[in-house]
């Protein structure tokens, strides 16, 4: 309950002082691998998403991401259609559900390049842990941002070598990476 109340609490005074982010201009990307290289990658959106910036530094924010947005890109047709129901499935993400994902970032510090350092709190499946992201500017409208989450923190089982062993070439990477452009 009292992390409930920091969260709320930490989202309240971000909304105070934020730039809302463009949700039409902005974009949410992902990308997972297997063991012997093969990647699949496509996109997310955001429903919600404010970013704290003081004197063009950031200092804090929020995102909600609409999982049921999931879409696989690398990939068309029926193919594509069915990685994306797997992947909605309860074998990774059980988007039916827990259709919201979630990022509060509670600590930012600027680098000596200009960018920014993040750490906060990432919500999937109603699990929350630890998440770093790299900010960067993308000129006078906006942030790239990086993040790498291990799946395996989120209880996303499948092929997981976390929680199996003796995968071989079936075992998929714990790691999925996120990048986003956020235009304001």
């Amino acid at each position: 309950m009292k992390r409930i109340l920091f969260l709320l609490t930490v989202v309240f005074t971000i909304s105070l002082s934020a730039q809302s982010v463009n949700l039409a201009s902005s974009n949410l990307k992902w990308s997972g691998s297997d063991v012997t290289g093969k990647t699949h990658f496509g996109s997310l959106s955001f429903s919600k998403a404010d970013l704290q910036v003081s004197n063009g530094d950031i200092t804090g924010g929020a995102f909600e991401i609409d999982m049921t947005t999931l879409k696989v890109e690398d990939l068309t047709g029926e193919w594509a259609d069915k990685l994306a129901g797997h992947l909605s499935s309860d074998d990774f993400f059980s988007i039916d559900k827990f259709e919201k994902a979630f990022l509060i970032l509670t600590d930012v510090s600027k680098l000596r390049d200009g960018s920014f350092h993040a750490k906060g709190d990432l919500t999937i499946k109603g699990i929350t842990q630890p998440a770093e992201v790299h900010f960067t500017s993308n000129g006078a409208n906006g942030y790239n941002a990086a993040m790498t989450f291990n799946r395996a923190k989120f209880d996303v089982r499948f092929r997981s070598g976390s929680f199996f062993e003796n995968l071989g070439d079936k075992l998929i990477l714990d790691d999925i990476k996120l990048e986003a452009t956020l235009a304001f």
